[in-house]
């Protein structure tokens, strides 16, 4: 599996993820984005951006998801393994801010800072 495979699947744990400029017109509520940056071995720690997007008057909802990533991280990160290697994912800092969307005040975001750190030689 290559790194982006395997970083879309860990990511698919959690909801319908897609990459920040591949989000289907027809997706429905809810989904995460995220930046899509790659690296080896070497490059130290890349920023990633996770977006979780909720339709919902509820702001407990999507503060349990990133409660839930928080958690599958958790303190000292977490290993995926991809063909030739493996990530590091960790929290960033800060690691999550509640977002609003200007449009409609039920659209709730979740803006989640990651760090994921590659292991492999490319």
């Amino acid at each position: 599996m290559t790194k982006a495979a395997a970083l879309q699947a860990w990511f698919e744990q959690f909801l319908p993820a897609y990459t920040t400029a591949s989000v289907p017109d027809d997706a429905v509520f809810p989904w995460l984005t995220y930046e899509l940056v790659t690296g080896a071995w070497g490059d130290g720690e890349n920023a990633i951006t996770v977006n979780l997007w909720y339709y919902t008057e509820s702001e407990a909802v999507p503060n349990a998801m990133a409660q839930k990533i928080a958690d599958a991280i958790g303190m000292g990160g977490v290993m995926v393994p991809y063909d030739g290697g493996a990530m590091w994912i960790k929290r960033g800092s800060p690691w999550c801010q509640n977002l609003r969307d200007e449009s409609d005040k039920n659209i709730k975001r979740r803006y989640l800072n990651l760090t994921v750190e590659y292991l492999s030689q490319n």
